[in-house]
């Protein structure tokens, strides 16, 4: 593996050098600055053109969610790692980061000694640091493509009305999905699945997040629950959330198999699934996220003849998973993040011609 060239901006002088120590111990990485305020962040940033950074919340001048969304405004494609005391499992401020487009969080360990700090973060925070920038790497070329037109569909002289909706998503997820689902009815006449690349422990607080904030019955999945109609079901974080068929209706399995995509849950076992099962009658919605997670479960929902619809690159906070579905020509429809409710109804709403 090539240098991972990492710029740390923390305000923290012992945090900086904490981290510094960190990176020096693994020849894969190359730290090639350190900011001590928000400001000073975005200039190395634009100067140094990192791979990855290390970005503090709490900090002078601006704070690291500003910066956050500075950056990703700049650079959508860059790994932004959220470190801070402040990021912890459920908190609104984790799940604000995420919404803007972090990659990843971890929160500031508090352990005995300096030592046992140092090696904790090469056994934990080093992995994460290589899982997000292969993330990254994966969707080489996605930001590169023209930006695609309002809409592109396939004509189906048959349509099939959808009996479930999947919908991928990942970084920026969170204000995406409250964007949608405000718009789309409630309830929905179909079951409604949704995969959002997130750690475990915080799956849960953005369902609740999502239930209270819009009008549909929202909730992180449990092993065995059964798809109804008007229900969304969100995988939970660290497992993957797959359909089994089932005579009293169809049910949420949840495993802890291989990450795919460097991700657990993955969207790709989720499409995998349902095009199994539905076939034709999947819808599904392919939203913002970095990477390529849902571009091969996309292509066997397009084998099986259901209909996939992505957020274009204009409202995507990464253009890297929908981008990498429409690269491949399996998108029916590229639209606004404003645009796919209505399309999505549409579709729902149709009848069947068979």
């Amino acid at each position: 593996m090539a240098f991972i060239r990492v710029l740390i901006v923390d305000d923290s002088s012992v945090v900086r050098r904490t981290l510094k120590t960190v990176l020096l111990s693994d020849p894969d990485f190359n730290l090639v600055g350190a900011g001590s305020d928000g400001k000073e962040g975005i200039e190395l940033a634009s100067k140094l053109s990192p791979d990855l950074v290390i970005l503090d919340v709490d900090m002078p001048k601006m704070n690291g969610l500003e910066v956050l969304a500075e950056l990703k405004k700049k650079t959508p494609e860059l790994p932004i790692i959220m470190f801070s005391s402040l990021v912890q499992k459920g908190s609104l401020i984790t799940l604000d980061a995420i919404s803007l487009g972090a990659d990843d969080y971890y929160c500031k360990p508090s352990t005995g000694s300096p030592e046992e700090t140092i090696e904790l973060l090469k056994k934990e925070l080093l992995p994460r640091m290589k899982a997000v920038f292969k993330k990254n790497q994966s969707s080489s070329g996605i930001y590169n493509l023209p930006q695609p037109p309002k809409k592109v569909q396939t004509q189906n002289s048959n349509p099939v009305t959808p009996k479930i909706l999947a919908i991928g998503v990942s970084a920026g997820g969170p204000e995406a999905l409250k964007i949608l689902l405000m718009a789309l009815p409630s309830p929905l006449p179909v079951p409604a699945i949704i995969t959002q690349h997130m750690p475990s422990g915080f799956t849960k607080s953005l369902a609740d997040h999502l239930n209270s904030q819009t009008r549909h019955a929202v909730m992180e999945a449990v092993d065995g629950d059964t798809l109804l109609p008007g229900k969304f079901l969100l995988a939970p974080g660290d497992y993957h959330m797959v359909i089994e068929p089932c005579l009293a209706g169809n049910k949420v399995r949840l495993n802890q198999n291989p990450p795919e995509n460097y991700c657990r849950p993955a969207v790709d076992p989720m499409l995998r699934s349902v095009a199994k099962i539905y076939g034709p009658a999947v819808l599904t919605v392919i939203l913002t996220g970095m990477g390529q997670d849902g571009l091969e479960g996309c292509k066997a929902i397009h084998k099986a003849g259901g209909k996939i619809l992505v957020q274009d690159q204009a409202t995507s906070i990464v253009w890297g998973m929908p981008g990498s579905v429409y690269k491949e020509g399996l998108a029916d429809e590229v639209l606004s993040i404003h645009d796919l409710p209505s399309a999505i109804m549409t579709r729902l709403n149709q009848k069947n011609s068979l």
